[in-house]
């Protein structure tokens, strides 16, 4: 397991967590924690790590989630020796990786009952862990926030929209619910704020996320999905608010903890992931 990390929970407790925030902003990482002290869970700890310091700040699209796929992978396969030096010289890193990274990856990733990619988006951070980490009953399961967020909105309503961030996201996300499998009668779009992950607080994001949501619901939505981790804690505001404004009450997931519950049913129920 991880030692460089965040916690939550007890360190004697059967299921864990490790939640990856795959940008390189701490104050994501330490925000995210807060928020799910909030919500504890009984019986879990959760681990938050986050990027190294090259990594991207956000991740604002397919290359954002390449880039800093890069960048864990190898702060994961690295040796501790490397990883020590790595402020003092990272040009240093690729040249002491070891030959057997996956198994490097294995030994530090050893003892997490899932993985959670703590980013809204078709990361390819997921299937790359699935690939490294291979499969069985003992393999953390890799959970990704936006599938995790989709498989709760399905089971709350007959429709769903995303409000997510920039408008660069809104076919990204059409091109990732497609490749999922769900059904074009149940996805009503998604919808950009115009904000980024950085800059979600304040007023400004909170108004536009609500006419983003808005403008899915008038569209047929009656499930809204939050498209970016940092809006986890607009949840709970931006439901009453649409209430509000549509007269009926609409559900808003958010993946942050659709994610870590689903890996939590995963780990409970003994699932190990398989690739055939």
């Amino acid at each position: 397991m991880l030692e460089t990390v965040l916690t939550l929970g007890s360190s004697s407790s059967p299921i864990r967590i490790l939640y990856i925030n795959p940008n390189s902003t701490t104050a994501f990482t330490s925000e995210t924690r807060a928020f799910l002290s909030d919500h504890p869970r009984e019986s879990t700890l959760i681990h938050l790590y986050t990027a190294p310091s090259s990594a991207p700040p956000s991740i604002d699209g397919t290359l954002d989630g390449i880039l800093s796929t890069q960048v864990i992978l190898q702060d994961l396969a690295v040796t501790p020796q490397v990883e020590n030096a790595r402020d003092k010289n990272p040009v240093e890193d690729d040249r002491h990786l070891r030959d057997g990274s996956k198994e490097m990856m294995g030994e530090k990733l050893k003892g997490y009952s899932a993985i959670v990619v703590g980013c809204f988006s078709s990361h390819p951070l997921i299937p790359a862990l699935k690939e490294m980490l291979g499969m069985g009953k003992d393999t953390p399961r890799v959970v990704g926030i936006l599938e995790a967020s989709i498989m709760f909105a399905l089971q709350l309503g007959s429709t769903f929209g995303i409000a997510t961030t920039g408008p660069q996201w809104e076919p990204l996300f059409d091109e990732a619910v497609r490749s999922i499998g769900i059904s074009p009668t149940r996805y009503t779009g998604t919808k950009g704020t115009g904000f980024n992950a950085i800059n979600l607080h304040g007023e400004g994001p909170s108004s536009a996320l609500l006419e983003a949501s808005t403008y899915l619901v008038e569209k047929g939505a009656r499930v809204i999905v939050l498209g970016c981790a940092g809006m986890a804690p607009m949840r709970a505001d931006l439901e009453a608010k649409i209430m509000q404004h549509a007269g009926f009450p609409v559900p808003v997931v958010d993946g942050v903890q659709a994610a870590i519950d689903l890996a939590i049913g995963y780990a409970r129920m003994g699932l190990g992931p398989t690739f055939h």
